[in-house]
């Protein structure tokens, strides 16, 4: 897939590349100016150990103590064993594409973002959704949960970001534009 892929990839999986694959090999001469990475890189590929078929697109990807999460394109999202590349379960509740999933730290949670301008966070041990945030007017591209699980950032087509407080379902802080942000409490930027 890399071969088809934008010159923006090599640059990027050059980094990361084992000295023998013929990407560092054809590539390494014409960046010179590329970082290196002088120790944890492998002499060659490792082999993939597990190949999950979805049956549909897949659109976003979290990974949490081997339980990959998958974003697809039929509205779903797919649990899977990391270790075997079974399915787990399987989420519905969007009504439209999952464009992004993000495991909380603890990994009891789960939030997706969706192109029908919702955000959802998912109880991992049910399966269930627990809160839906509304308020975007475009396809929510991005979300991400904060390590202390009390907040939600958000981020859609519509151009603008999110805060979310998870237990109020309060939106805590509306940014539009790098230099025009508007947040309705102060203090709110604790950890995340």
């Amino acid at each position: 897939m890399i071969c088809n892929s934008p010159s923006q990839i090599y640059d990027h999986a050059l980094l990361f590349s084992p000295s023998s694959s013929w990407l560092h090999k054809y590539y390494a001469v014409e960046m010179p100016c590329t970082p290196r990475v002088v120790k944890g890189v492998k002499s060659g590929w490792g082999k993939c150990s597990h190949t999950a078929s979805l049956g549909t697109n897949a659109l976003a990807l979290s990974y949490w103590n081997n339980a990959i999460a998958v974003g697809c394109a039929n509205r779903n999202i797919i649990i899977l064993n990391g270790i075997t590349g079974s399915q787990l379960t399987v989420l519905s509740g969007q009504t439209d594409w999952v464009r992004s999933v993000a495991f909380s730290s603890d990994g009891r949670s789960l939030v997706s973002g969706s192109d029908d301008e919702t955000i959802k966070l998912w109880d991992m041990q049910t399966g269930g959704v627990v809160k839906t945030f509304y308020g975007h007017t475009g396809g929510v591209g991005t979300v991400s949960i904060s390590t202390d699980c009390t907040r939600i950032a958000s981020e859609s087509r519509d151009h603008i970001i999110h805060l979310w407080d998870i237990q109020t379902e309060e939106c805590l802080c509306t940014i539009k534009q790098v230099n025009e942000v508007s947040c309705y409490r102060t203090g709110i930027f604790g950890p995340f």
